[in-house]
């Protein structure tokens, strides 16, 4: 009888130990499920609360599903009760639990009612609070909301930078400097390291410095061991197997960047089998990983990992991941001649882009009037030091000379007016000029961004059209739309050269014209003995407005096109020559070929390109000649 008791007891230990540790391992799928007493609002929060303070796993990707359906469960019954603390204890979990995911339009809403209520929130949790809230709202790209939120951040002695602030914004060497001068270096061995030399790693892939962000992602990785043995039984080693895998997918990233694509699929293979905990991970290495299998043309590889990662994409706002998405499916598709396809792709891709790079114009212009608010603040405060500076003397010299009181502090009233006066003034107009100067670089900004469209608007017709001239066999519709191509080109190239530069409407004429005809010899260039040589003789000095560049840049175009057409189809050699100079305020254009044709029958046989090039002419006010030299000679003036 005494055995059978004791017996019985310790099969109840044993039971409860089990449960005990079934509630706390993460990884378990059915760990919501089955375990019945997570129902309750005060066991989940009790449990929720002592695992998180310990290590933050309190669930996987395995049993997530379960965790948010109990606790959106446990929030409906509290706002229902209309119980603020149930509330609270609620919204906590439930909240960090859609951010791990990355649905930050389901948690801002939470994190935003915890905010509200900063004196419900247990001390503990609001240094993650207000973590959690700003990147959701950088997530968002609500940068204006963000900012106001890693001030407070500072302010409490939470964090020192402002360096994913900047990153947000696109300006990745500020992003760079404030990290290394700010962020806190743990020592080796140190968990928080891995996270140290992840997001150094991050700054430096941003800037395109690929060999160095990878010898950062090689030191994470061998620096994982030291972790390991430093924290001995601290961390789990699957934890500490997916800082290894991830280490190496990012190594394998840097290295397909670099061009070497030969051991980059193990290595990415390795890291998604270490991230299937961690699905936003997972997302990014398996269109990495396709984009390495297309590399190699394994179609149905690569179209098989791009599928999964688009699954996992449902419901998470991750911008850097989907424009890699969209731009190999766009890429699967041309490969596999599915040319409607691969159109739709890459237009979603431009478009995506576009509100991308425009999101993050609009960040950087909130952040710059951010700082100029900060510099009005310091301003203002070493105005009213001044002041009191000011009244401080007078009083003591009222103290010391009160038989002048009157003399004195007349003085120093009228002094002090002055002064104020004249550093109003100062200040008013120091704000006014700051404040044109970020209206310039604002529409500087816009005026880039409307060229950098227009560009690729242009492009897009241009691999339109690309697509049709393959689909087409007629010789004579595949010269008419090498011919609409190289018009659209010749278009686009302004743009684009307004873009890249400084000039707001000039553009280098030199430059431009050397561009577009080089652009004009390979797309006419045939396999010969005797290419066609070109001299180039230009001005650098001679710039033009971009709408008188776009018209002069047309008749070039159908000079030198139909110059490769038709002229050096019989010469053994050929040769063109461009001449263009400036005198005073006109400009002289020579464009002179070696070929057979003779001034009488190209004006005789007149076709598309030669009306196109006296219409134009005449439109930008110039004169057009044509001259029988050694071949066809073409003299174009007109004034500036």
């Amino acid at each position: 009888m005494h055995i059978s008791s004791l017996f019985k007891a310790l099969l109840l230990i044993t039971l409860l130990l089990s449960f005990q540790s079934w509630a706390d391992d993460s990884y378990n799928p059915v760990k919501f499920k089955r375990d019945l007493r997570f129902q309750d609002p005060q066991f989940m929060w009790t449990t929720w609360d002592r695992v998180f303070k310990e290590d933050g796993g309190f669930f996987s990707n395995a049993n997530v599903g379960d965790l948010e359906r109990i606790l959106e469960a446990h929030w409906a019954d509290a706002r229902k009760k209309n119980n603020l603390d149930l509330m609270i204890k609620a919204a906590i979990p439930l909240a960090m639990v859609y951010h791990n995911q990355a649905k930050f339009t389901h948690g801002l809403p939470f994190f935003e009612f915890l905010f509200e209520h900063e004196k419900q929130v247990p001390a503990y949790y609001w240094r993650h609070v207000l973590i959690k809230l700003e990147e959701e709202y950088r997530g968002k790209n609500e940068i204006e909301k963000a900012i106001p939120i890693r001030r407070l951040r500072i302010k409490l002695g939470f964090i020192k930078t402002f360096w994913e602030i900047y990153r947000e914004c696109g300006l990745f060497e500020d992003a760079l400097r404030d990290f290394i001068q700010f962020q806190p270096v743990p020592a080796r061995g140190d968990y928080r390291r891995l996270f140290y030399l992840q997001r150094l790693g991050w700054l430096y892939t941003d800037l395109k410095n690929f060999k160095k962000a990878r010898n950062i992602y090689a030191q994470g990785y061998r620096e994982v061991a030291e972790v390991r043995a430093a924290s001995k039984a601290t961390y789990l080693p699957r934890e500490l197997r997916y800082w290894e895998g991830l280490f190496k997918g990012l190594m394998a990233e840097c290295d397909m960047e670099l061009g070497n694509y030969t051991h980059a699929i193990p290595m990415l293979r390795f890291d998604i089998q270490s991230s299937l905990d961690n699905p936003d991970n997972q997302i990014g290495k398996e269109i990495s990983l396709a984009r390495a299998y297309l590399h190699r043309k394994s179609w149905e590889s690569a179209k098989y990992y791009m599928d999964h990662a688009r699954i996992l994409m449902a419901q998470k706002v991750i911008p850097t991941v989907k424009l890699m998405m969209l731009d190999a499916y766009a890429d699967y598709y041309a490969a596999q001649q599915q040319y409607d396809s691969a159109y739709f792709y890459n237009k979603a891709l431009h478009a995506y882009r576009d509100t991308v790079n425009a999101h993050i114009n609009r960040n950087k212009s909130i952040l710059l009037l951010g700082q100029l608010e900060l510099a009005k603040h310091r301003e203002e405060s070493l105005k009213n030091k001044h002041q009191v500076e000011v009244y401080s003397e007078s009083s003591k010299l009222q103290e010391f000379k009160i038989k002048l009181l009157s003399l004195i502090l007349g003085a120093i009233i009228f002094g002090s007016i002055l002064l104020y006066v004249n550093f109003r003034q100062k200040g008013l107009l120091n704000q006014n000029r700051i404040q044109l100067d970020l209206e310039h670089e604002r529409n500087a900004v816009l005026l880039k961004e409307l060229h950098h469209r227009v560009k690729n608007n242009l492009q897009v017709i241009y691999s339109l059209l690309n697509l049709q001239k393959r689909r087409t066999k007629n010789i004579e519709s595949v010269d008419l739309i090498t011919a609409l191509q190289n018009r659209i080109q010749t278009i686009a190239l302004v743009h684009n050269n307004l873009f890249q530069s400084d000039e707001m409407e000039f553009v280098q004429l030199d430059s431009y014209v050397r561009t577009l005809v080089e652009h004009l010899q390979q797309m006419y260039a045939q396999e010969e003995v005797n290419p066609v040589q070109i001299y180039f003789d230009i001005q650098d000095s001679i710039k033009l407005r971009f709408e008188r560049i776009g018209t002069l840049g047309l008749i070039i175009n159908e000079i030198v096109s139909n110059a490769f057409k038709y002229a050096f189809v019989e010469a053994e050699q050929g040769i063109l020559r461009i001449e263009i100079d400036q005198e005073g305020s006109q400009i002289r254009v020579i464009i002179e070929d070696n070929g057979p044709g003779l001034v009488d029958e190209i004006n005789r046989n007149s076709n598309l390109g030669m009306r196109l090039i006296r219409i134009l002419s005449e439109q930008m006010g110039a004169t057009y000649t044509l001259h029988q030299s050694q071949g066809i000679k073409h003299l174009i003036t007109f004034n500036v």
